[in-house]
């Protein structure tokens, strides 16, 4: 008896035309899902974040100043300009044709914003030495003029109990 070479072969007529349809709907997924309406997708400069920036930078300058000797513990407050600034292409040089047929210019970079002022409270930051020591290493440091930074001396932060309040 002879047997159907499609059947032998495992692949029956109804499982090929099932696979030809789901790679096809696959295919059309990936050609028509960048270009429908409401398939925006967030910008570069919406994944900036100052805050997160603000923060990033005061954890450096925070470690920085603990390792100057005689400086144990510190906090850091930093003034921060207003927000990003970006660069992009002037006179339609470089544009890519976004998927709704429009274009868009293209981002050559972005400038972080500038730190205005550094606040620093730290062990043994009353010492004439550390507070001359920190405020020459932070000046280079963040290219600040040294009256934009203000060196304090302090305890380390108080840690409260739940049945302590600080209004007490």
């Amino acid at each position: 008896m002879k047997t159907d070479t499609r059947e032998s072969q495992g692949i029956t007529y109804k499982n090929r035309i099932i696979l030809t349809a789901t790679a096809a709907a696959g295919l059309a997924l990936l050609i028509f899902g960048g270009i429908l309406p409401g398939n925006d997708q967030p910008k570069a400069a919406e994944y900036t974040d100052v805050g997160f920036y603000t923060e990033y930078l005061e954890d450096r300058i925070r470690r920085l100043c603990t390792s100057v000797s005689g400086v144990d513990e510190a906090e850091v407050f930093l003034t921060i300009d207003c927000s990003s600034e970006y660069i992009y292409t002037e006179g339609g040089d470089y544009l890519i044709l976004s998927g709704d047929g429009g274009e868009e210019a293209v981002m050559l970079c972005e400038i972080y914003p500038r730190v205005r002022g550094i606040a620093v409270v730290c062990t043994d930051g009353d010492l004439p030495a550390v507070k001359n020591t920190l405020t020459s290493l932070l000046a280079a440091a963040l290219d600040l003029p040294s009256n934009k930074i203000m060196i304090a001396g302090g305890a380390p932060p108080r840690v409260y109990s739940e049945n302590y309040s600080k209004n007490e």
